[in-house]
């Protein structure tokens, strides 16, 4: 037990490592139930997306943690949406028949200034919330991007550690919004874990 306490972040230790740095993986929650296939009809010519695929919400952030219970600093948020384009067509018997299938996708990225607010501290365990409030870009397989409101919460996060390694699991939200017609991400990444380093 003395070398797994040696690893423990003592109030010492957070004060001399106030950097952190961290990669995680959040969940496509509000893309999964937004963009899913399209059936095709039997017997009638058609184009339709189907087979959509999702990467989920990969970031990175940087803290700087100022004292016990104040965080500032950025994360970088992103996801990409990919389907299939296809066109159905009949043959001389009228059956249908897929004649033509086109790559396509659509991403985000999120560049959003973050606040972290810890509540409860000890050596092994902090308990967490944040907010965050930036710039969204939505672009497509085109070419085509548009500039959007990212803002995310942190509505309760747990961070387990030792010494410089810790690992989190979070619970809250993250959009990106044009305007009330242009909504590109509405309340996804429920859920998302990470893996970081102090120092």
């Amino acid at each position: 037990m003395i070398p797994l306490a040696c690893m423990a972040e003592s109030k010492q230790t957070r004060s001399t490592q106030k950097h952190e740095v961290r990669i995680g993986y959040g969940d496509p929650m509000y893309e999964t139930m937004r963009w899913k296939d399209e059936p095709n009809k039997l017997g009638v010519p058609m184009n339709v997306r189907q087979n959509y695929r999702y990467t989920g919400h990969i970031y990175g952030e940087y803290m700087y943690r100022i004292n016990s219970w104040l965080g500032v600093g950025g994360q970088l948020d992103f996801g990409a949406t990919m389907f299939d384009y296809n066109s159905y067509q009949l043959d001389a018997q009228g059956n249908q028949f897929l004649a033509s299938s086109q790559y396509r996708y659509f991403y985000d990225v999120c560049l959003m200034p973050s606040v972290r607010f810890t509540y409860f501290h000890r050596d092994w365990v902090n308990l967490y919330s944040g907010v965050q409030l930036g710039v969204g870009i939505h672009g497509d397989y085109l070419g085509r991007s548009e500039v959007g409101c990212a803002c995310g919460v942190t509505a309760l996060g747990v961070s387990v550690g030792r010494d410089h390694w810790f690992c989190t699991a979070e619970f809250g939200g993250l959009s990106n919004i044009q305007s009330l017609t242009a909504i590109y991400l509405i309340w996804t990444k429920w859920f998302n874990v990470s893996v970081g380093y102090r120092f």
